[in-house]
């Protein structure tokens, strides 16, 4: 086995994103996915804290104890948080897409064809806007039930009910969705899998 350089594996890596001949090995593969969604983890929650932040107006008022102002300042919140939801889909189809040619190199070291990668972009794509429609939904329900709240102040049944009706989908299962993240679990599995001894039809073991 080769040794452990990050600098060797991130030259290869980005060098063969449109080359998917050939086999990767697990370290080498899963130490590359680190370099390419690590970045993209930071962004996007600096991301989600940026577009989540309420304006200084809003903030202004809310801390004058208003209650107006502080619906006003969750509904600003929860809309922020929906921009972020979306905006995350594009962030990590980015990382998808870098890790699309390593991700079939790294099934041809399991013997499996490279066209599974494609479960990659897709699963992601699925699972991301479900998030983002769900969030969207919490959203749209927040000023009603922050009004039934404030006609149950300080009753903990209702706090649990709220909870639970801001989360609610009114649309049933998220099928996509579903059927994304479970492709992408068996990806996963694939993914960690030992690679095939000495040579297979992809080419030889990885050095």
């Amino acid at each position: 086995m080769a040794d452990f350089s990050v600098g060797r594996i991130s030259r290869r890596g980005f060098g063969r994103l449109f080359s998917a001949y050939g086999r990767d090995s697990r370290m080498d593969f899963w130490t590359f996915v680190a370099l390419v969604f690590g970045p993209l983890i930071v962004l996007q929650f600096a991301m989600q804290i940026v577009l989540a932040f309420p304006s200084m107006d809003v903030l202004a008022a809310n801390a004058r104890g208003d209650a107006e102002a502080s619906r006003a300042m969750l509904e600003s919140q929860m809309k922020g948080m929906v921009s972020a939801a979306y905006a995350s889909i594009g962030i990590f189809l980015i990382g998808a897409l870098l890790l699309l040619s390593a991700t079939a190199r790294r099934l041809h070291d399991c013997a499996r064809a490279g066209w599974w990668a494609l479960i990659l972009p897709f699963g992601l794509f699925a699972t991301g806007l479900g998030q983002a429609r769900r969030t969207a939904e919490a959203a749209e329900r927040i000023p009603a039930l922050m009004e039934k709240m404030e006609r149950q102040p300080g009753n903990p049944a209702s706090m649990i009910d709220w909870v639970a009706q801001a989360n609610a989908s009114t649309h049933g299962p998220d099928w996509p969705a579903i059927v994304g993240g479970l492709l992408l679990a068996w990806l996963a599995i694939e993914l960690a899998r030992a690679g095939t001894d000495g040579p297979n039809r992809f080419g030889p073991a990885p050095e």
